[in-house]
């Protein structure tokens, strides 16, 4: 491996490896740090010949990281936030920060609860960013490496480098479209339920789930809205079963779907409330015992006293207050 000399190193150029490894793009690189494209391959050049690897790669995705790269880029990223600690004043003053905060979350999360912790953010801290990103399997990474501040949706169990917060509880309801011919016939039935084909919400990785739940990066999270296996035991008692006829990554696609089709879908209540009255939903208590999910929030144990995390904590449990 070649010999670096650190005094050839400044931290423009540290940035510049940090943005393109995350964005994957010298044009949006350059948006976040406000350079021009031209400032950031010429910074990338130097980077190249400093640490002699080509770093990224142009492909039909964007800038490809090299094998080189990849080793780089968590360890370069978690001392970048570091120095990022070790520089904040220990005052934080949500009034004057400029900082970036990187949360991770799915759909839900981002319809239910983000817009009432923007309004928080923009009364508190009008030059913060905020950088809503999807939950996948380099959740756990991210969040060691510094990547990604806090994560939101509803977890397993974790390893004790994570720390994590109960926001608040949610349930499940089923809702049909308003005409359907068992939307009027009162409660919602076992062997009503069984007869309607069914929309569910599960990620891409449903086929890896056990418990409706996948493993990675040292915690476990739910990729499977569901009840538990708490219908299929009520209708197994019954000598009834389901036919899953579709299924989603959100719920408000699940909503949509079955304003328009005959098939039952199962939501999260608040969601499902939000949206009835603008796409024509009945909302029915599920007709068995359905166990609530909690929605936590969670981060790296270590930045637990991080004042600017205290203070998007503290954002996020007045929204969820809300709620």
């Amino acid at each position: 491996m070649p010999e670096i000399h650190f005094t050839a190193l400044d931290l423009n150029l540290l940035r510049v490896f940090d943005a393109l490894a995350e964005e994957r793009s010298v044009t949006r690189a350059g948006a976040r740090l406000g350079l021009t494209q031209s400032a950031v391959s010429h910074a990338l050049n130097r980077l190249r010949h400093i640490l002699q690897d080509e770093l990224f790669v142009r492909g039909p995705e964007g800038m490809r990281p090299t094998a080189r790269a990849q080793e780089i880029a968590p360890r370069l990223r978690q001392g970048l936030h570091q120095l990022q600690l070790a520089l904040t004043p220990s005052a934080f003053l949500p009034a004057a920060t400029r900082r970036r905060f990187t949360i991770a979350a799915g759909p839900y999360v981002g319809t239910l609860l983000m817009p009432g912790v923007m309004r928080r953010i923009r009364q508190e801290a009008p030059a913060a960013e905020v950088r809503l990103r999807a939950i996948d399997d380099g959740l756990g990474d991210d969040l060691q490496a510094g990547r990604t501040d806090l994560a939101i949706g509803a977890f397993g169990q974790g390893a004790r480098s994570f720390a994590r917060e109960t926001l608040f509880g949610e349930t499940s309801v089923w809702v049909l479209r308003a005409d359907h011919p068992a939307a009027n016939d009162g409660p919602l039935t076992l062997r009503t339920l069984a007869g309607i084909p069914h929309v569910i919400l599960a990620s891409a990785r449903e086929e890896q789930a056990v418990d409706g739940q996948v493993s990675g990066g040292g915690l476990e999270r739910r990729v499977i809205w569901d009840d538990g296996g708490a219908l299929d035991g009520a209708l197994a008692r019954e000598g009834l079963s389901r036919t899953i006829a579709l299924t989603v990554q959100d719920a408000q696609s699940a909503l949509a779907v079955a304003r328009d089709t005959d098939m039952a879908a199962l939501a999260p209540r608040r969601m499902a409330a939000a949206f009835a009255q603008a796409y024509g939903l009945v909302v029915f208590e599920p007709p068995y015992a359905s166990p609530p999910i909690q929605i936590e929030a969670l981060w790296r144990r270590d930045l637990t006293e991080s004042r600017p995390l205290e203070w998007l904590k503290a954002c996020l449990r007045a929204a969820a207050a809300e709620l």
